[in-house]
């Protein structure tokens, strides 16, 4: 590649970095706080009433105007540098009207362009989300679940236990990540590019702390950092709607591997993709409030976890969010793209994958840039993915048994 050619792309990489490098996608459209207050109140005295939701204005006209225009500037080409570019800033294009779109049926249709349905069957697998996410309900169900680990941690506590255990993996010195606890999220725990949000409220077990530390921090923000130290590709240090199925999915394969995932937090990611395909069939808030308190969350997590799915949209149904949706398609994505790199005896090499914010499709797409230079190895890569010999007997294994069935 000429430096001419690496110029123009890093131009045009820092062209849409200018215009993205604000975005926010979640905080506007999650629902206040004092909501959460009110109809907690209430349904502890048994009056389960919708909450009433006001979203802020989200006038995006002038990025979507932007994006558009960028859009043509980049025109048809087919190089893969500028290929990616295009595909990432379609990508912001949607999230953007779903921004603009809030309280609207656009919500559910841009949310789902992204982010995919549960009754979608995934590509080169013979099952939906849904199916998958029955099947993992079932076996959860199949056992007494019960949450073996205490809950021990305070939301303080449990940041200087999160504090400890990062400096064991990131040179906090050189990439410091700010850790503090948080009112205003709807997870437990959220990763960015430097920082790390605790719940104010939640408690935590040892559990929690490496399924959380090995998907938030080790998957998240190292990512992050590694798109950030990209000298040409500075978008890879950004979290495009598009690639966030592989970011998830990638994420809790980080917990399988690191045998810090159990069937309690399988069945809360299944109930997830149920619960949104509850919504697409019309389902409302305190629909979902009481199918995630049936199955056995308290009042406050039941809450949260049905907010998730009418982000954007309203308590009465109709509008959903789809995000939610990617956790199971993402896992079987990322697991699909180990084994056939186990296959073709090349788990040594995929380092791509680590190098920032992308999909499993552009490991491929992005390879040559890889081999020129123009796209770095990762400044981190979480420990199981360097045991390579190790990751492809796991995968080997794994990969022959679940071809077999027992006679019985």
């Amino acid at each position: 590649m000429t430096n001419k050619s690496i110029e123009k792309i890093q131009e045009l990489d820092n062209q849409l970095v200018a215009i993205i490098q604000d975005f926010l996608l979640l905080t506007p459209i999650s629902w206040p706080k004092e909501s959460m207050r009110v109809f907690l109140k209430n349904a502890a005295s048994g009056n389960l009433k919708l909450p009433k939701i006001q979203y802020p204005d989200n006038n995006c006209n002038d990025k979507i105007d932007g994006l558009k225009a960028y859009l043509k500037n980049l025109g048809t080409s087919l190089d893969p540098a500028i290929s990616f570019l295009r595909d990432t800033a379609e990508s912001y294009l949607n999230a953007y009207r779903i921004l603009q779109g809030v309280g609207t049926a656009d919500v559910s249709e841009f949310s789902k362009i992204l982010y995919g349905s549960p009754t979608d069957i995934l590509s080169g697998y013979k099952r939906s989300n849904i199916a998958i996410a029955k099947y993992f309900l079932r076996i959860s169900d199949a056992y007494k679940l019960t949450e073996d680990d205490p809950l021990i941690y305070t939301a303080h506590d449990f940041k200087q236990k999160l504090a400890k255990r990062i400096t064991q993996e990131i040179k906090i010195e050189n990439d410091p990540i700010n850790i503090f606890v948080d009112s205003s999220i709807v997870a437990r725990v959220a990763a960015g590019s430097d920082y790390v949000k605790i719940r104010k409220g939640a408690m935590f077990s040892n559990k929690d702390l490496e399924q959380l530390f090995h998907h938030e921090v080790m998957i998240h923000t190292l990512t992050y950092i590694n798109g950030r130290n990209q000298p040409i590709l500075k978008t890879l240090g950004y979290n495009a709607p598009r690639t966030t199925a592989t970011q998830e999915g990638l994420a809790v394969f980080a917990e399988y591997v690191n045998f810090s995932i159990d069937l309690v937090r399988l069945k809360r990611i299944a109930l997830r993709i149920i619960a949104i395909n509850m919504a697409e069939k019309g389902a409302d808030f305190i629909d979902l409030f009481k199918f995630y308190r049936k199955h056995s969350q308290n009042d406050e997590e039941s809450y949260y976890s049905a907010m998730r799915i009418f982000r954007g949209g309203r308590p009465e149904g109709g509008i959903v969010f789809y995000k939610d949706n990617v956790y199971l398609k993402g896992l079987i994505e990322v697991g699909a793209f180990f084994k056939q790199a186990m296959h073709e005896g090349t788990l040594h090499d995929i380092d791509l994958i680590f190098c920032g914010k992308i999909t499993t499709d552009d490991v491929l797409r992005l390879k040559p840039l890889s081999q020129e230079g123009v796209i770095t190895d990762p400044k981190y890569m979480p420990s199981w993915a360097k045991k390579s010999g190790e990751l492809a007997s796991h995968l080997a294994i794994n990969d022959l048994t679940e071809r077999f069935k027992l006679k019985r």
